[in-house]
């Protein structure tokens, strides 16, 4: 797979397997009613919930992409233990706010710190430094999240796997995400296989 934003080019290999989202009103929508179908089959609860779900994550997915989400996949397999699903991200964001004396990279920390601290105890972040094989240094985030739409008091929990890599001033972002919190070790071995695939280049440039 591969894409682009303005001048900031990026590729990425992805199981052939996986479904890649189709990112227009009608693709965030489906993908917005098959997440909410696997969130209430994992929490049965939550089915007279359904329709809410799906519009806050409508709602959340239309603001990522105004945000800079520009490429998504994503994969759903029945087992014996229920169903496994988990989606990757692509983003391009500006640089975060900072100071002359602070690294793009201290900068990204803080934000990850201050917007934990704003979660109220919800959100957890294991940061940590790598390098991906073909892009160079990276944020590597380990997370549990907590999702709540809308009018439903019933909070989900889920997983992501963040790598945060400044590239020609601006941060490309990928990110897995998973509602299957429960196999999350085994979830992150792939999307870190997934991640350490990442190229970025830019017009003009090598890649």
């Amino acid at each position: 797979m591969s894409a682009s934003d303005q001048r900031i080019h990026f590729s990425l290999d992805i199981p052939s397997d996986w479904e890649c989202m189709e990112l227009s009103r009608q693709g965030r929508r489906k993908y917005a009613q098959q997440k909410a179908t696997e969130v209430v089959e994992k929490f049965p609860s939550l089915s007279i919930y359904q329709k809410k779900l799906e519009d806050t994550l409508y709602k959340e997915l239309t603001s990522s992409w105004s945000m800079g989400v520009r490429y998504g996949a994503s994969m759903s397999t029945p087992t014996t233990d229920g169903l496994l699903s988990a989606s990757v991200t692509v983003s391009v964001l500006p640089e975060p706010p900072r100071r002359d004396d602070i690294s793009t990279f201290d900068a990204i920390v803080a934000t990850i710190h201050e917007n934990d601290d704003e979660s109220q105890g919800d959100d957890e972040s294991d940061i940590s430094q790598v390098v991906l094989p073909q892009a160079g240094k990276a944020i590597r985030v380990l997370g549990h999240r907590v999702f709540r739409p809308n009018g439903v008091s019933k909070a989900v929990p889920y997983s992501v796997f963040q790598t945060y890599l400044p590239y020609a001033g601006r941060v490309v972002l990928v990110m897995g995400m998973t509602f299957c919190t429960d196999v999350e070790d085994l979830l992150f071995e792939l999307f870190e296989l997934i991640t350490s695939t990442l190229t970025v280049w830019i017009d003009g440039g090598d890649h």
